[in-house]
């Protein structure tokens, strides 16, 4: 019998997953689900390690890699990702799987299959090499900005950031004290720099950060607006073109 636990800050996604397995394969059992990384560690402190881990990746206190800084663990890890391919790559050479969500059935029963061949092999994962790896990937992302407004110069840290939004050409970021700071990036430039695991590009004019969505209404089958805290001067609608994609990244 394959012991296993999830680890999902969101307990829909979590309670989805647990019914998935089951039907893939009755025998799992789910010892426990968990949702934050502190959580994961005591639990960790206090359990042997399970046959198999599933991961989601950004929880509500932090990244669950700070877990494997914290803990000794040798189990298999299906991570569930929306990391580009380059860390992606990485998950594939270190024998450890991954899913980007939503995540499908199909994909899930494959990841399984890769498990208990593993398993049977008595193959090892290195979990080390991968968080190296992963390391120099977020290393890639910005900071912070230096801004310049009234003759001074402020650093603002990027988690600070509510949003980022053009107006007239000029580009703009909005801090979560509700400060307006003007950038010498274009948006574009902008949305290469963040880490797409907490900032999305909703349409041509703003640049979202997760943590500032306080509410999202359905206009539409195509039609989504977003309300920000702190408040955006002009209405966020995410554009058709980008509204599926907008879906799945909130179901990460």
């Amino acid at each position: 019998m394959i012991k296993a636990i999830i680890i999902e800050d969101e307990q829909p996604a979590a309670l989805r997953l647990e019914k998935a397995l089951k039907g893939i394969d009755p025998e799992i059992e789910i010892l426990t689900i968990i949702d934050t990384v502190d959580l994961a560690i005591k639990w960790f402190e206090n359990n042997p390690p399970p046959d198999l881990i599933l991961l989601d990746i950004q929880l509500g206190d932090g990244l669950s890699f700070e877990i494997f800084n914290r803990s000794k663990i040798d189990s298999y890890i299906i991570f569930t990702t929306a990391f580009d391919k380059y860390a992606i790559r990485a998950f594939e050479l270190n024998s450890i799987d991954y899913l980007l969500k939503p995540i499908s059935e199909a994909r899930l029963a494959k990841s399984l299959e890769k498990f208990k061949k593993f398993q049977s092999l008595g193959s090892n994962v290195n979990i080390q090499k991968l968080l190296d790896t992963l390391k120099i990937q977020n290393e890639k992302f910005k900071k912070r900005f230096v801004v310049a407004i009234s003759g001074k110069i402020k650093v603002i840290e990027t988690g600070e950031v509510a949003f980022f939004y053009s107006n007239e050409k000029n580009t703009f970021l909005c801090s979560f004290e509700r400060r307006h700071y003007p950038l010498d990036f274009s948006l574009d430039h902008i949305q290469d720099m963040l880490d797409p695991e907490l900032f999305f590009r909703v349409n041509r004019q703003y640049i979202v950060q997760y943590r500032s969505i306080s509410g999202i209404d359905i206009l539409s089958k195509s039609r989504i607006r977003i309300t920000t805290n702190p408040p955006s001067e002009h209405e966020i609608l995410v554009s058709s073109a980008r509204t599926s994609e907008f879906r799945n990244w909130l179901d990460r």
